[in-house]
C-alpha cells in the first residue's frame, strides 16, 4: 500500500465548515457530471446545493424502463448532458446497462417489481462510477480525488472569510469505505442488495475474484438481522448467520457462478456480538481476518455513545484489506455527537451519496408532520393536552375506517399511536433515565385510566377542543397561537352534521379502546420473557394496546405500587393467559392494537408503515441520530401507486378529502421541554417546525360565459347510456401478435450499435468501434430457440401494466410467431453479436428481443386505440358539466405555518367571487379538495 501523502489539511483560519459542506467524495462525483461545485446554483429564487441542481432534471422524470430497456432517468440525464462533463457518455451507458441487469436480477423472485426512485438510481450510478475506478485503476482514482481535495481546500481558504475544512488528502488505505446517507424510509435495504452485486461484478471483471474472504452484514440487533435475512432471501441472495464453522464457500442458485470466489453468500451478525474475545454470545474479530466485504446497517452506530466504544474499531479491523459499505440516515448527527475531528474527516471523505431527510421531505416523499407541544410543563393542562393528542389520533383512525375504499389507491395503513421512551428495560431502577421513563409510562397509563373511568370529564374535554379555541383550552405556544388550530376539521364537520361530543366519545371507546362500554384499565403481563404487557378496557374480550419493555414484571410491579400510593388512578394489574407474543403482528393493519408503548427497539429497523401519532418521552436527549431514526419510523408512507409520496405530491391535481390528516405524523412530547431537541433537528435540516398551522378553505369560482362558445374535440356519447366511447371499456381487446399495414409502413427501428460499449467484453470493443456500415439482422428460428420466452412474457406483462396497456392480450406463444415476421421491424446489430457461434450472445438476443417487443406492444396498442376512437370523435361545445372543470362545491385548501408572519390573507367579496390576496413569502401549498 502506498504511504499517506505528507500534505496536511490547511491550518485553521476561521470557523469550521459544517459536515454537509465537507462531503468531498460526494462533491467530486457530482462534479463529474459537469456541475460546478463551487458556483451558486438556484432553483427559481431559492439557492440549492449542487446535488439538488443535478437532481432537478430527474426529480419529476418518469420511473421505470423505456422500450429500449433503459431507465427513463438515464434518457433524461443523457438528454441534458453537459458538454464539459468529465464522465464519458459511453461509460454512462455501460453503468446504466449494469444497473438494469442488477435490477432485473433483484426482481426475479418478486411479485411486485422494484422501480427505482430517482435518488435510488443516482445512488446506484454513483456506486457504479466509484467501484469501476476503484477496481480498474486505484492510483488514478487516488490522484483524481486528491486533485479535488486541493481545489476544495483552496476554494474555502480563498474566501473573504476563510474557513477551515479539516480535510486532508486521501491515502490508498482510505479508499475502501463508502457510506450512503439516505433518509429512513427511502429504501436503503434494496440499494444495499445491489451494492453487493455491483462489488462482485467489478471484482470479477478486474480478475480479483478473491478480493475478499467473506461478506458480512452487520446489524444493530437480532430483530433487524431477521428482517434482513428475509429480504435477502427474497432478492435471491444466499444468506446465513455467521458461524465460525460455516466459512466454506457457499453455493447459490445460479445467481453467481463459482468464479465470483468468496462473493457468493452473505453472513450476518449483530455488531454487539463482535468483540475482543470469543464467548458464548460473541465472536472475536481477529478470527474473521481483515479481508472482508462488510455491509453495515445503521452505520452511525459506534461513534456516538460510550456504550458503543470499540464497535467502530472492530469494523475497521475487518476491512483493513477488504471493503466496507455503511448505511445510515444519520451520519451527520452521529458525527456531531461524537465530537471527534478524525471521525468527522473519515466520514466526510467516505459519504458517497447524501439524501438526508431534508431532501426526502422537500421532494414530497413520506408523510407530512406536525409538532404539538406545550412550551413548559403544565400539570393543570395535561389532561386536556393528552385528550387533544388522543383526539388527533382518533380522527386518523376514523378517517381510515370510514374512507378506506376512497383512500385505497394511496396505500394507507391503519393508523397506530406510539409512545417511545429512552429506556424501559429496568423498571425497578431507583433513579436515572430508566426511572424517569417508567414514570412517564405511568403518566400515560394514568391518563388513559382517567379517560376511561371519567366519561363526563372526557366528553367535556372533547367538547372544549372541538368547539372552542386556545384561549379556552389554555393550549397556546409562546407566540400565543392555539397549537391545535386547524387540527380537527373533519371532526368539526361531523359536529356540524349533527353528532354530539358524547357520540364521538362513545365511538372513541369502541374504535380505539375496543370496548364501547369503557371501564377500568387493565394491565396484563404476558407470561414468559417476551417483555410484553397488554392493555384492555374494562371487561372487553379484545386488547387495544401493548407495552413492550425489557423488564415487564418490574414495570407491572411499579405500576401497582404507584396505584397503591395514590399517584395514579386504579389500574388492574394481572397476568394474561395469552400464549403468543403480540409485537410481531403490530405492523399488520389487521392487528387490534391501536396503542404501542416501548423503548429503543422502535428506533432502529422496525419495519412498520402504521405509525401516525408519536409521543416522545426523553428520547435522543444526548444524540440527535436517535431522533431522526425514530422520526423516520413515523414518516414512512407507501403512497399512491407505491410512489412513497404524500398525495399532494403524488397526485397534485386531485386528492381525496381530508387525506392529509392521515398522511401527517402528529408528534408530541410528554416532557415538553425535551421537544426543543426535535425542533433543533428540524431547524438544522432547514425544515419548518410545523408547530401550528392555519387552514383555510377557498371556494373555486368558475366563469362560464367567455363571450363565445368554446369547442372541444371529444368522443361521441353512446345512445344507450349517454357515456362517452372509451377504448378500454368499449373497444375490442387487441391481441398481441397482429401486424397491420400501418406497422409495415411505419416499421419499428432498433439500432444496437450505440449499446455495444455497454455489454461486450473489453477485448471486443475496439473492433466494434471500427464498424463503418451497420449490419441489418433478423431473428431466425435458431435464435428464438435460445430465447427465454417465459421471462420475456413476464417482462412484457410488467411493461403492459406500467404503460397502462391493460386491454392488450399477450400469449407466450405469440412471441415466437411475431419475431418470425420480419416486415414490422428493422434491426441493426453487429454480425458477431447476432452470430450463432457464441453462447454469450444469447443474453444480448434476449435484450434485443425485449426491446423490440416493448416498442411493438406500445405502438400496436396506440394503433388499435386510434382505429377505434378516430371514427367516433365529434366537435362539442364546452359546458359547465365537463369533467375538466371544477364542480360547484370544489375548493382549495390552503395550509400555512402560523409562525409565518409575512403571510397575510384577505377575503375580498366581489360579485359573488372570493379573491385571495397573498402578501410576502410563506409556506402555503394549495390543495384542491372536493
Amino acid at each position: 500500500m502506498a504511504a499517506k501523502p505528507k500534505t496536511t489539511a490547511p491550518k485553521k483560519v476561521g470557523a469550521s465548515l459544517n459536515f454537509t459542506d465537507k462531503l468531498v467524495l460526494n462533491q467530486w462525483l457530482i462534479s463529474l457530471f459537469g456541475v460546478d461545485i463551487f458556483a451558486i446554483h438556484k432553483d427559481g429564487n431559492r439557492e440549492v446545493r449542487p446535488m439538488q441542481f443535478l437532481a432537478k432534471q430527474l426529480r419529476d422524470c418518469r420511473e421505470g424502463l423505456d422500450t429500449d430497456n433503459l431507465h427513463f432517468f438515464y434518457q433524461q440525464l443523457k438528454l441534458n448532458w453537459q458538454p464539459h462533463a468529465a464522465l464519458n457518455p459511453n461509460a454512462l451507458l455501460q453503468y446504466e446497462q449494469n444497473i438494469v441487469s442488477h435490477t432485473q436480477w433483484l426482481n426475479e423472485g418478486r411479485e411486485r417489481p422494484i422501480e427505482w426512485k430517482y435518488y435510488q438510481w443516482l445512488s446506484l450510478l454513483f456506486a457504479e462510477i466509484y467501484l469501476h475506478q476503484y477496481f480498474s485503476d486505484r492510483e488514478k482514482l487516488l490522484e483524481q480525488l486528491n486533485d479535488y481535495v486541493r481545489q476544495f481546500n483552496a476554494h474555502w481558504a480563498s474566501r473573504k472569510l476563510p474557513q477551515s475544512t479539516g480535510i486532508s488528502e486521501y491515502s490508498l488505505e482510505e479508499l475502501n469505505k463508502l457510506c450512503l446517507q439516505n433518509a429512513t424510509g427511502s429504501g436503503k435495504t434494496l440499494v444495499m442488495h445491489v451494492n453487493y452485486r455491483q462489488f462482485a461484478h467489478y471484482a470479477k471483471e478486474a480478475g480479483q475474484h478473491d478480493a475478499v474472504s467473506r461478506t458480512l452484514l452487520i446489524t444493530p440487533n437480532e430483530g433487524l438481522s431477521s428482517q434482513h435475512e428475509q429480504e435477502l432471501l427474497q432478492s435471491g441472495i444466499e444468506v446465513s448467520r455467521l458461524m465460525l464453522d460455516n466459512n466454506a464457500i457457499g453455493t447459490t442458485s445460479g445467481i453467481f457462478s463459482s468464479d465470483y470466489g468468496h462473493l457468493t453468500r452473505i453472513d450476518f451478525i449483530e455488531i454487539t456480538k463482535l468483540g475482543e474475545k470469543d464467548g458464548p454470545n460473541s465472536i472475536a474479530t481477529r478470527n474473521l481476518g481483515d479481508q472482508n466485504l462488510i455491509l453495515v446497517d445503521e452505520g452511525h452506530r459506534g461513534m456516538g455513545k460510550s456504550d458503543e466504544e470499540g464497535w467502530m474499531k472492530q469494523r475497521e479491523r475487518l476491512v483493513e484489506k477488504g471493503f466496507a459499505f455503511e448505511y445510515s440516515a444519520t451520519f451527520k448527527e452521529a458525527v456531531k455527537a461524537a465530537n471527534n475531528p478524525k471521525i468527522e474527516e473519515s466520514y466526510a471523505k467516505a459519504v458517497l451519496f447524501d439524501y438526508s431527510y431534508r431532501y426526502f421531505y422537500e421532494d414530497g416523499y413520506g408523510k407530512d408532520y406536525r409538532i404539538f407541544n406545550i412550551p413548559k410543563s403544565q400539570a393543570d393542562h395535561e389532561f386536556i393536552y393528552l385528550t387533544a393528542c388522543l383526539l388527533g389520533f382518533y380522527q386518523q383512525l376514523r378517517l381510515y375506517r370510514e374512507r378506506k375504499a376512497e383512500y385505497a389507491a394511496y396505500n394507507i395503513e391503519k393508523p397506530l399511536w406510539v409512545f417511545v421512551g429512552s429506556s424501559v428495560s429496568k423498571a425497578s431502577a431507583s433513579k436515572g433515565a430508566d426511572q424517569e421513563t417508567v414514570s412517564d409510562i405511568v403518566r400515560v397509563l394514568g391518563f388513559i385510566a382517567r379517560f376511561l373511568e371519567k366519561p363526563n370529564a372526557a366528553i367535556q374535554a372533547i367538547d372544549t377542543l372541538l368547539n372552542k379555541d386556545g384561549s379556552a383550552t389554555g393550549l397556546l405556544d409562546n407566540a400565543g397561537h392555539d397549537i391545535f388550530h386547524g387540527a380537527f376539521l373533519f371532526l368539526r364537520q361531523r359536529l356540524h352534521k349533527g353528532e354530539k361530543p358524547a357520540d364521538i366519545h362513545a365511538d372513541i371507546l369502541e374504535s380505539l379502546f375496543n370496548n364501547r362500554a369503557g371501564g377500568q384499565l387493565q394491565l396484563l403481563r404476558l407470561k414468559g420473557d417476551s417483555g410484553e404487557l397488554l392493555l384492555k378496557a374494562g371487561n372487553s374480550d379484545q386488547h387495544f394496546g401493548l407495552i413492550n419493555v425489557g423488564d415487564a414484571l418490574g414495570l407491572a410491579k411499579h405500576v401497582g405500587e404507584e396505584c397503591t400510593k395514590g399517584n395514579c388512578p386504579q389500574i388492574v394489574v394481572d397476568d394474561s393467559d395469552f400464549l403468543a407474543a403480540q409485537f410481531a403482528s403490530v405492523k399488520e393493519s389487521s392487528s387490534p392494537i391501536n396503542l404501542l408503548i416501548g423503548a429503543k427497539k422502535f428506533v432502529e429497523g422496525w419495519d412498520c408503515w402504521r405509525v401516525s401519532t408519536l409521543g416522545l418521552m426523553r428520547v435522543g436527549r444526548s444524540e440527535g441520530s436517535q431522533i431522526i431514526q425514530l422520526f423516520g419510523r413515523g414518516v414512512r408512507l407507501k403512497g399512491h401507486a407505491w410512489s412513497l409520496k404524500r398525495s399532494r405530491a403524488a397526485t397534485p391535481a386531485k386528492q381525496p378529502e381530508f387525506i392529509h390528516y392521515i398522511e401527517t405524523l402528529n408528534v408530541f412530547g410528554v416532557q415538553a421541554d425535551f421537544m426543543e431537541k426535535f425542533r433543533d433537528f428540524l431547524k438544522d435540516e432547514g425544515l419548518p417546525g410545523n408547530d401550528s398551522k392555519e387552514v383555510f378553505q377557498i371556494p373555486m369560482n368558475l366563469t362560464y360565459d367567455f363571450g363565445q362558445k368554446l369547442k372541444v374535440l371529444r368522443p361521441k356519447r353512446k345512445a344507450a347510456d349517454g357515456r362517452e366511447y372509451s377504448f378500454s371499456r368499449d373497444g375490442a381487446m387487441p391481441l398481441f401478435g397482429g401486424v397491420p399495414d400501418y406497422l409495415t409502413k411505419n416499421r419499428i427501428e432498433v439500432d444496437w450499435y450505440p449499446k455495444i460499449q455497454a455489454i461486450v467484453a473489453p477485448g471486443a470493443r475496439a473492433g466494434n468501434a471500427a464498424a463503418v456500415q451497420a449490419h441489418e439482422a433478423v431473428f431466425t428460428d435458431q435464435h428464438i430457440a435460445f430465447l427465454n420466452i417465459n421471462k420475456l412474457y413476464f417482462e412484457l406483462e410488467q411493461f403492459k401494466a406500467r404503460e397502462n396497456l391493460y386491454s392488450l392480450i399477450i400469449l407466450p406463444q405469440a412471441i415466437h410467431s411475431l419475431l418470425l415476421i420480419h416486415d414490422w421491424y428493422i434491426l441493426y446489430v453487429p454480425k458477431e453479436l447476432i452470430a450463432l457461434n457464441r453462447y454469450a450472445n444469447v443474453r444480448i438476443w434476449n435484450q434485443i428481443a425485449l426491446e423490440l417487443l416493448k416498442k411493438y406492444s406500445k405502438k400496436y396498442f396506440l394503433y388499435a386505440t386510434d382505429e377505434f376512437i378516430r371514427p367516433r370523435l365529434e366537435v362539442r361545445e364546452l359546458d359547465r358539466l365537463d369533467d375538466n372543470l371544477p364542480k360547484p362545491d370544489a375548493y382549495y385548501q390552503l395550509t400555512v405555518d402560523a409562525s409565518e408572519q409575512q403571510l397575510t390573507i384577505e377575503a375580498l367579496p366581489q360579485t359573488n367571487e372570493s379573491w385571495l390576496v397573498l402578501t410576502g413569502v410563506g409556506r402555503a401549498p394549495l390543495e384542491p379538495v372536493g
